[in-house]
């Protein structure tokens, strides 16, 4: 037996086949788990990287939101909470955006007064894209009750609140 194996083997032993093969399983186990490990790690940045760019957009989309349509008022939380938004957009949010919030700012340091919409219809668009809802194409609406709840509490008879709703120039 012993004979035929070496006849086959062409070296009179069996060492000399066992070990390369061993070497090369080992080898191709070795580039396979730091493949493997590379991808992991790359995918796991990646899904860290959405995760934090949504959550911080997410947050500046509220901010924003909470602070549309409402008079200017420098003292106020909605205020201080807007510019944190924009400067969350200018850091997170896509070109489109940026140079949304430019336009936004520009307008409101000429007139003292700017639409959002044109910026939060992006920042949903986007979001929900990003977190795989469907597509809304109505504008954003909002819903400000604080001068209907004013004058009442002062017995006065209003109607009640109405949502407002202002459609962004080509939206």
């Amino acid at each position: 037996m012993e004979l035929l194996a070496n006849n086959w083997l062409g070296s009179g032993s069996m060492n000399n086949f066992v070990i390369p093969s061993h070497l090369v399983t080992v080898g191709v186990a070795l580039v396979g788990w730091f493949v493997v490990h590379r991808l992991t790690a790359w995918r796991d940045r990646v899904t860290h990287n959405r995760k934090v760019r949504t959550d911080f957009l997410v947050k500046a989309f509220q901010n924003l939101a909470n602070s549309a349509n409402r008079p200017p008022a420098p003292a106020a939380q909605h205020f201080r909470d807007m510019e944190s938004a924009i400067a969350d957009i200018q850091l997170f949010g896509s070109k489109a955006q940026v140079e949304l919030v430019e336009s936004f700012t520009k307008d409101f340091e000429a007139t003292k007064q700017a639409s959002l919409d044109p910026l939060l219809n992006s920042l949903r668009k986007d979001l929900r894209k990003e977190l795989g809802y469907e597509q809304l194409a109505s504008n954003v609406r909002w819903f400000r009750p604080e001068g209907w709840a004013a004058a009442t509490q002062q017995g006065a008879a209003v109607d009640p609140p109405q949502a407002v709703s202002r459609v962004a120039p080509g939206g």
